[in-house]
């Protein structure tokens, strides 16, 4: 099995199960975001205007099998050199029990890296989805240094991140590969107030503009 490294992101997901939620929903509460020049041809922006689309992670029904994590590769096409999008963390919950949590990008309502990026490579687009135009990036890693979940990750080309499957021909709003290959329904993606209907039960963590998260029951 894959080891987890990320410190701040083990952080986050381990403070949600001491709460004694069984699930989480990830995703950033959506926020206005800048106008770019596609955005009148974009149709998926006006069908999904102030949406904001996120996962919903059911630790109790993760085994750990990596199968969402193979599939991002794979439909990703990512090379060997390039670090998985998506990463399992192993953490114990209130029952003292060890539990599996699948998540990748935060998809935050301001995001950090957006801001801080001199290139203009990071956007918020449709469905409230962050993603890198990789011809723009040049490498200063400067979206790593202010990411507070440790998502931005490179090869030696260019950054890479979790995008929902856009690049891999997804429309914003279906059903990312990672989510298709979970055969045992441990995660969903959808909007984020539908899926809190789903799971009344599960702790959002939302993403804001700075380095802590929101952790709401």
């Amino acid at each position: 099995m894959r080891q987890t490294v990320d410190v701040s992101r083990r952080t986050l997901v381990k403070g949600a199960f001491a709460l004694g939620a069984s699930a989480v929903i990830v995703g950033g509460i959506m926020a206005p975001r800048r106008a770019t020049a596609s955005d009148d041809a974009s149709v998926a922006d006006e069908a999904n205007a102030g949406v904001q689309y996120g996962f919903l992670v059911d630790a109790s029904r993760c085994v750990n099998c990596e199968k969402c994590i193979d599939a991002c590769r794979q439909q990703n096409g990512l090379s060997d050199e390039t670090p998985d999008r998506r990463r399992i963390t192993v953490i114990v919950n209130a029952k003292r029990e060890k539990v599996s949590v699948s998540t990748s990008c935060m998809h935050c309502a301001q995001p950090s890296c957006e801001r801080v990026c001199p290139a203009g490579a990071i956007s918020k687009g449709a469905c409230g989805i962050v993603s890198v135009d990789q011809s723009s990036c040049i490498g200063c890693k400067y979206c790593y240094q202010a990411c507070p979940y440790d998502v931005p990750r490179y090869n030696a080309e260019t950054m890479d991140k979790c995008d929902c499957c856009l690049g891999a021909g997804i429309e914003p709003g279906d059903t990312p590969y990672c989510v298709q290959a979970c055969i045992f329904n441990a995660l969903k993606y959808g909007p984020i107030e539908e899926l809190k209907e789903q799971a009344p039960d599960a702790v959002v963590l939302a993403s804001a503009n700075d380095p802590s998260c929101l952790i709401r029951g």
